[in-house]
């Protein structure tokens, strides 16, 4: 086991390594986008390390003070880095001085107590040497981590963007739709009517025949009445008894005519009549059309 010991003179090696380092700054802003730019100066009032390049805009455009010194040759002094807290034990609010490779775990002086017995207990200011390069390649990791994420943002901003345009575009797809539908009604309203229009001049003209066979019956009851008349008043017997035997005669005839017409005889109108299917769109209301939310993955370049 390479404990290293638990003394006291060396809790102060620990926290001066995490206290103060000797480290290549680089530019903050330029890390944000994603290029790795070696800073020059150090805005004091913002803590911000900062290139040749965003020096200029940081002043002018970010609102405070700004105290900037210059770090350019200061490659051997040593700069302080605040850990913000990274450093400490969450639980005892210590610094870390141990770490437990069995465990995989940081350990500040309480923590260590529970760790006595592992195998791979160093600590970290005999440890930390060769950590550099390891640092380095973590920090690429993360640039990699930071631009799959910024990816993934700009991806579900773009989805945003599209679920936007997408419900304006169901507004004018029902709209196309309507004038769609308005179109097609107006075309069949012009061919109905022209339809409507057929069937109502044949059924007229059916109508004007049966009328004609009405209109002939009537003049011949017209004419008997008359005779009728004439004869009751100054015909002879056997003038009435002649046209006494021709009426009886007449009137089944004329009773014939006229019970046939009574059976012919209707009330006629033009109707519209709908397709099944049209009638089942009718009866849904509003429900004929519905919205669905349709969802694709998120895609970005490794």
């Amino acid at each position: 086991m390479a404990t290293g010991g638990l003394q006291e003179s060396n809790r102060g090696k620990a926290s001066d390594f995490f206290g103060e380092c000797a480290i290549t700054q680089s530019c903050e802003p330029c890390m944000k986008a994603n290029i790795a730019k070696t800073a020059t100066v150090l805005c004091k009032d913002c803590n911000e390390y900062l290139c040749e390049t965003c020096r200029h805009p940081h002043i002018i455009y970010k609102g405070g003070k700004h105290g900037v010194i210059s770090i350019q040759d200061k490659e051997s002094s040593t700069v302080v880095v605040n850990m913000k807290e990274m450093d400490k034990c969450s639980q005892h609010g210590k610094g870390f001085e141990f770490y437990c490779e069995d465990h995989c775990k940081l350990c500040c002086t309480t923590c260590v107590i529970e760790h006595r017995k592992c195998e791979k207990l160093d600590e970290i200011a005999s440890i930390s040497g060769q950590k550099g390069l390891q640092l380095h390649g973590l920090k690429k990791s993360l640039f990699k981590l930071k631009s799959d994420a910024d990816a993934i943002v700009a991806e579900f901003k773009q989805s945003e963007d599209d679920l936007n345009a997408s419900v304006a575009n169901v507004s004018k797809d029902i709209d196309e739709m309507k004038d769609r539908l308005i179109k097609l009604f107006d075309d069949a309203k012009r061919e109905l009517l022209t339809e409507a229009n057929t069937l109502k001049s044949e059924e007229v003209k059916r109508l004007s025949m049966m009328q004609s066979v009405t209109s002939k019956v009537m003049e011949e009851i017209n004419q008997l009445l008359s005779m009728c008349s004439s004869i009751a008043d100054h015909g002879t017997p056997q003038q009435m008894f002649i046209l006494s035997k021709q009426v009886e005669k007449k009137n089944k005839m004329i009773e014939s005519k006229i019970n046939e017409q009574r059976k012919t005889q209707v009330s006629s109108k033009v109707t519209l009549a709908y397709t099944g299917e049209l009638s089942s769109i009718l009866e849904m209301g509003t429900k004929f059309m519905k919205v669905n939310l349709e969802r694709r993955g998120i895609h970005f370049k490794n």
